[in-house]
C-alpha cells in the first residue's frame, strides 16, 4: 500500500531530528513525517464513482470548488 496523494503526488517527508545542550549540536538522527491521507469517493466526468487517497490539502481545495 503506497502512502502517496492519488491527486498531487505528495509522499513522505525525511529530515533530521536534531537534539540539543544549549547551544551545542549533540546528535542528528533521521526522521520521516508520512502525509495525511484520507480515503475519499469521487464522481468522474463520466459519472462513475472512484475511491481514491487524498491529502487533507486536496480534500480542502476539492470542497471550495
Amino acid at each position: 500500500m503506497s502512502r502517496e496523494c492519488d491527486i498531487c503526488g505528495k509522499s513522505q517527508m525525511t529530515g533530521n531530528q536534531v537534539k540539543r545542550q544549549s547551544q551545542w549540536v549533540l546528535r542528528r538522527t533521521n526522521t520521516q513525517k508520512q502525509p495525511n491521507l484520507q480515503p475519499v469517493t469521487m464522481t468522474t466526468e463520466s459519472g462513475n464513482t472512484v475511491r481514491v487517497k487524498a491529502c487533507t490539502k486536496c480534500i480542502k481545495k476539492m470542497k471550495s470548488e
